[in-house]
């Protein structure tokens, strides 16, 4: 397995600037050197359903040449993940034990001893390191505990942080996980730091701060790095931004349903009938599972066909609570609880009405729709529309898709 910064060492790409543009093909944008289409070192297309994703792609070629794309930008975390990622083992847990036992956070947690190599006192950066090491080692401990607060964890021989910070990596999107296999191979910090920083947890500021407390890095390439990761958080935050945190709700209602929108008049009740029906459920879960089995996506539950409004009003609930407490219920039980994290749910008043808005992010895995009195099925978003798979489409495309 090629590690991340084996593939780094000999990415190239090459183009012309100032042929490149972008436009539609087959449901996604793709990226063309004049009349073809550009591919990865590996034969890939660049392609991505999001547009913004591809405008910085495009612009990140356009501003640097093959050789600065070697650093952490985003047409070399696309190849990556298209060209290696996905065709096989995930390369970053095949390095984890060894990763482990190098990480100086994880050290300190499961011995109580610290492998840092701090600043002498006498020299200029013993105080900002000092500083800067006690305070991720307080972050440390606070992530720790509130992992372990949103997890299933059994017991066992290894120590719980251990396992604590493998629970958390592996639940995270593939695009995340390799973001920090980048971060990790580039700069040599191992595991904790750079799950911190993908998490959340810490800033970019305070990352680059660390690589140098720890003297991973050195300081004169402090701006370089901070660089390197402001590029890489932007990359991240295109490719798992929601539709719904894009643009008002109103224009998204307006733009009608797509590959990332769909609309569903009602949750449960079934107009025309006049009663609930379970095959009403259904066709807001299959949305849901296949937004969750794509690209992610908005399902707006309120709004007809045409896009009026409908509002959750019609689904006769008690209360606008009893209408989210059954539609988690649902999500749970039919879809799976481990997949909640990536469903957000709100209510919005749009013309006098309720509107449920269901955010959907991509999974790491295969999602399933298994509702009682159906058979079970594998649903994706071809288009506007959710279609299911047979067994032999299915098969295919988790081997395609996900990284299992």
């Amino acid at each position: 397995m090629i590690t991340f910064k084996e593939y780094s060492d000999s990415f190239e790409i090459f183009y012309d600037p100032k042929l490149l543009d972008y436009s539609m093909k087959d449901m996604e944008y793709c990226i063309f050197e004049g009349s073809m289409p550009l591919l990865t070192p590996g034969g890939n297309i660049f392609s991505h359903p999001k547009e913004a994703v591809i405008r910085m792609m495009v612009t990140d070629m356009q501003l640097n040449n093959s050789s600065t794309l070697k650093d952490i930008s985003s047409p070399l975390l696309y190849s990556f993940f298209k060209d290696v990622f996905r065709t096989g083992e995930d390369p970053f847990l095949l390095q984890w034990e060894n990763l482990l036992i190098t990480d100086p956070f994880v050290q300190i947690k499961t011995s109580g001893r610290s492998n840092f190599q701090p600043f002498t006192p006498d020299d200029p950066l013993f105080t900002f390191s000092f500083i800067t090491l006690s305070r991720l080692t307080g972050i440390v401990s606070d992530f720790a505990g509130k992992i372990m607060s949103e997890v299933s964890m059994d017991e066992s021989e290894s120590h719980p942080f251990q396992e604590l910070l493998r629970l958390s990596y592996e639940r995270l999107s593939s695009d995340r996980k390799v973001a920090i296999l980048a971060l990790s191979s580039m700069h040599h910090s191992s595991v904790v730091m750079p799950l911190l920083l993908v998490s959340g947890e810490i800033s970019a500021v305070e990352y680059v701060k660390g690589l140098i407390s720890l003297k991973i890095q050195p300081e004169d390439l402090f701006l370089k790095n901070l660089a390197n990761i402001a590029s890489l958080q932007t990359y991240l935050g295109l490719l798992i931004q929601n539709p719904g945190s894009e643009r008002k709700t109103s224009a998204l209602i307006n733009e009608g349903e797509g590959i990332s929108i769909e609309f569903k008049s009602t949750l449960r009740w079934d107009i025309r009938a006049g009663k609930a029906s379970q095959n009403i459920e259904r066709a807001c879960l299959k949305t849901i599972s296949a937004f969750l089995n794509t690209y992610g996506g908005c399902l707006f539950i309120g709004i007809r066909d045409d896009g009026s409004i409908e509002g959750i009003e019609t689904d006769k609930f008690v209360n606008e609570d009893k209408f989210l407490l059954h539609l988690w219920t649902l999500i749970r039980t039919c879809l799976g609880k481990d997949f909640s994290p990536y469903i957000r749910t709100r209510l919005e008043k749009v013309e006098g009405k309720t509107v449920c808005i269901v955010d959907c992010l991509p999974s790491n895995r295969p999602v399933f729709l298994r509702q009682p009195g159906f058979d079970e099925e594998m649903y994706i978003r071809v288009g506007p529309s959710s279609n299911s798979l047979d067994i032999s489409e299915a098969l295919n495309y988790i081997e395609d898709h996900f990284h299992i």
